[in-house]
């Protein structure tokens, strides 16, 4: 299973992730704060990596990315 990571405005008061699994790949809501430049920060990533590992037992450095499609 693949994993996506999004980086998203507007999740509940208090929550910096949210993970999301689906039939066919694991979907990540970041909190934008957790980024700069459209990149995690090392706390990021790190709250990213706890997230995820509680969820599936997989880290970032473990999870395949998802392969990016682009519409036609």
């Amino acid at each position: 299973m693949c994993v996506h990571v999004h980086l998203a405005t507007g999740l509940p008061a208090g929550v910096l992730t949210w993970v999301e699994q689906q039939p066919a790949h694991t979907l990540v809501y970041a909190d934008a704060t957790l980024a700069s430049g459209g990149r995690l920060t090392a706390a990021g990533r790190a709250a990213v990596n706890a997230a995820l590992a509680a969820a599936t037992g997989q880290t970032l450095d473990t999870a395949t990315p998802c392969q990016l499609r682009l519409a036609s």
